[in-house]
């Protein structure tokens, strides 16, 4: 299940509220984790100091804790969903970086067919309902549009110019070779401060998203603008370099808090306004395919400075996809985004008719 989890998590359409409605165990995991108080807290940092004073009986406390708790099945979970998160993330990476067309109809097929899902949750088609359902749509088109991937691109790459000029001049003053334009230079901070406070809040709110049913936190990474932030760093696990952990640590600390405090208040508007929530989720879904649209205005880069492994490098005359959606061109594959968004509307209608029988 932990897998199957993993699997939602990492693709923008597939939700993984939805997965825990499929699978049984949605009102599980929320009860679970709506024991977490500060009595609870407290326990946990007792069976903490008796692991130090007794390693052994300690150890033995705290699995018998977790089992009767649930946490014990609530870390399996987790710990399948990292393992399908890290088996997948240099494959989305590569297909955005060189199928961007076709990977968005995917994505779009998804999303369009996956708004059934809290459509099909309503109890009735009320104002309320449709006031929320237009506010999400909204919301949604309004964060597209503000949030412009090249925009982005050139910050990061601006700073990562800056270093490398910094770099280059320093090893011309000292009679080193000057970095040529693809050449690597020393590790470098790619992150900054307001880089690492924005990620921590993209976790909470995916977090938050992706416990709702039909909602996915890839989505909303997505219209944050993070998405591919997040998967090149998990793809970076493996180079073991001490940035990449930091950021991914700082954007796992937005989950763990956005979760835990989100657990409580979807209870809580669920229960009090559960029509207008529903409504709003699927005003967010039907905005989303604004920003899934999967032709996009592209701009060129004449010198893009990237981070790769640790290092920075400088490509040249780099496309760019912005937020701007525009008509298909006769050089865009537009019978492969077809065919992809084809096969991501049955994916996602096998998935429905799977969780309608459930």
């Amino acid at each position: 299940m932990g897998f199957c989890l993993g699997v939602a998590n990492i693709i923008p359409g597939v939700s993984g509220g939805t997965f825990l409605l499929v699978f049984g165990i949605y009102e599980r995991v929320f009860s679970i984790l709506n024991q977490i108080n500060k009595s609870f807290v407290i326990k946990c940092l007792e069976l903490v100091r008796s692991c130090f004073r007794q390693p052994v009986q300690g150890i033995k406390n705290v699995y018998t804790f977790s089992r009767e708790t649930g946490f014990f099945f609530l870390f399996k979970l987790a710990a399948g969903t990292a393992v399908a998160i890290f088996a997948l993330s240099s494959l989305m990476k590569y297909l955005l970086l060189h199928h961007f067309c076709v990977t968005y109809s995917l994505f779009f097929g998804l999303i369009l067919v996956s708004i059934i899902i809290p459509v099909k949750m309503l109890k009735r088609f009320d104002i309320r309902a449709v006031l929320c359902l237009l506010a999400g749509i909204g919301i949604t088109v309004w964060v597209s549009a503000m949030v412009n991937p090249y925009d982005k691109i050139k910050m990061k790459s601006d700073h990562l110019a800056r270093v490398f000029q910094v770099q280059a001049i320093s090893a011309a003053g000292q009679g080193g070779a000057v970095p040529e334009s693809g050449k690597m230079v020393s590790t470098v901070q790619g992150y900054s401060s307001g880089d690492y406070l924005y990620i921590a809040l993209c976790g909470a709110l995916a977090i938050s998203a992706t416990v709702l049913p039909g909602v996915s936190g890839s989505l909303v990474l997505i219209l944050m603008g993070a998405y591919f932030d997040v998967i090149s760093a998990i793809s970076e696990l493996k180079f073991f370099h001490l940035e990449t952990f930091i950021f991914l640590g700082i954007f796992g600390l937005g989950v763990l808090f956005g979760g835990l405090l989100f657990a409580r208040l979807v209870s809580f508007v669920l229960f009090r306004y559960y029509n207008a929530t529903m409504g709003f989720l699927g005003g967010l879904m039907v905005g989303s395919l604004y920003a899934l649209w999967p032709f996009k205005q592209i701009m060129f880069m004449a010198q893009q400075y990237v981070k790769q492994a640790g290092e920075v490098i400088c490509i040249e005359n780099v496309a760019v996809q912005t937020n701007i959606n525009v008509l298909p061109t006769q050089d865009d594959p537009v019978i492969a985004a077809f065919v992809f968004f084809i096969l991501g509307c049955i994916l996602m209608m096998l998935f429905v008719r799977k969780e309608a029988v459930v």
